[in-house]
């Protein structure tokens, strides 16, 4: 992982492959693992881990997503790349969100992913509830909660054998802080007054079994957005991970034709 100084710390990033310049969005540079290889096929592909996450350093705390939006513009101008289709997943799509607010003429499109424009209903009570195991530094039961959330009925199996890894290569990464700021400021996200705004081509991908972000989350985020195109997979919260090759096959659809 190549490195450069920003502004409050450092981000860590990778980049890789030909075509137009894609971001791959998420608090961490582990999360697209089945789309980079891929991709970088299609695309100039940009993964990196957020600035107070992981390879990143942060010398002022965990920013906001607003500040996060604000790194991906700086890591951008540093290597050269006037524009970009981002696509962000979850806490990535926040940002990516923000992005689409203050950086507009950066984007040659947007994708978001297992996220929303602002949490209501079921949502809003799961993340308080994920939030309070912050509040009280219980890592242990945020996890046995949040991991029942990850993957499908169909997947479930999978997460059985995987999650020892899974625990590892990313949850394992985060302490009580990081996901304090990640989930506080997912409890006060809205942009709504915003996303009308957006005027370059659109993907809002959701899992037709996320019970943390469901379908009529997913269903409301696309009608904000002018022109959306919206996709349910057969998933749970992570269709990149659940589902690579449907989700793989719709970026190249969407994106590949951006210049």
């Amino acid at each position: 992982m190549e490195r450069i100084d920003v502004t409050g710390g450092a981000i860590g990033y990778r980049r890789g492959g030909s075509g137009p310049p894609l971001v791959l969005l998420s608090t961490l540079a582990g999360g697209w693992l089945r789309q980079v290889p891929v991709l970088s096929r299609h695309f100039d592909v940009l993964t990196y881990d957020m600035r107070g996450f992981g390879d990143s350093p942060s010398d002022t705390g965990h920013p906001t997503n607003a500040q996060h939006a604000d790194d991906l513009a700086v890591l951008l101008d540093r290597l050269g790349v006037d524009r970009a289709a981002v696509v962000g997943m979850s806490h990535g799509g926040l940002v990516a969100q923000h992005f689409a607010a203050k950086h507009a003429d950066r984007l040659t499109g947007l994708g978001l992913v297992a996220t929303f424009a602002a949490p209501h209903g079921p949502t809003l009570l799961l993340l308080r509830m994920l939030n309070g195991f912050l509040e009280r530094g219980d890592l242990a039961g945020f996890w046995e909660v949040l991991k029942s959330m990850l993957f499908s009925a169909a997947g479930a199996p999978e997460l059985a054998r995987r999650e020892a890894a899974l625990r590892r290569a990313m949850f394992d990464q985060y302490d009580v802080a990081a996901l304090g700021s990640i989930y506080a400021q997912a409890l006060e996200h809205d942009s709504r007054a915003w996303l009308g705004e957006v005027g370059c081509p659109t993907l809002v991908v959701g899992g037709a079994e996320d019970i943390l972000f469901p379908p009529v989350l997913t269903e409301e985020l696309g009608r904000l957005v002018p022109g959306a195109r919206v996709e349910l997979l057969p998933a749970a919260h992570i269709p990149p991970v659940e589902a690579p090759r449907l989700f793989n096959d719709l970026v190249v659809d969407v994106f590949g034709a951006a210049r």
